[in-house]
């Protein structure tokens, strides 16, 4: 192979292996529910106690995605919208038009997150997908 195609080579290995790490941030309308009290017909919510936040959001296909924390701080300051709807930024990694993992980077205008680094721990969101009726939910659906 020629020298002119080796480099075009290089190009190609460097500049795939950049789009494969890809950060992008998206917002979404989510609602709050605190105290283990689901919007959106949910009879069964994951994340309960008295300092339980819970965002719910509808995603494809029929499925409903959410992030649970528990975090006195944030039920706190998200009290006066609990039952209403937030905005939620989300910073998500992947690439190919795949996410591979993700952070919440803000609720309602509070920081959560850095990119890949959450500012404190009780801002570590633990998330789900879940399908009301039959079939398959996958975290897919959500973005």
């Amino acid at each position: 192979m020629s020298r002119i195609g080796w480099q075009i080579v290089i190009v190609l290995l460097i500049g795939g292996s950049l789009a494969c790490d890809k950060t992008v941030t998206r917002s979404y309308q989510a609602w709050v529910a605190l105290d283990g009290k689901g919007p959106l017909g949910l009879t069964d919510p994951p994340w309960d106690g008295p300092d339980a936040v819970v965002l719910y959001r509808t995603g494809h296909n029929g499925v409903v995605c959410f992030d649970g924390f528990h975090s006195k701080d944030l039920h706190d300051r998200l009290l006066a919208k609990n039952g209403k709807p937030v905005i939620v930024e989300y910073d998500t990694f992947g690439g190919s038009g795949k996410v591979s993992g993700y952070n919440v980077l803000s609720v309602d205008g509070i920081m959560l997150a850095n990119g890949r680094h959450v500012l404190r721990e009780d801002y570590s969101a633990a998330a789900g997908v879940m399908r009301r009726g039959e079939g398959n939910a996958s975290g897919d659906d959500c973005w």
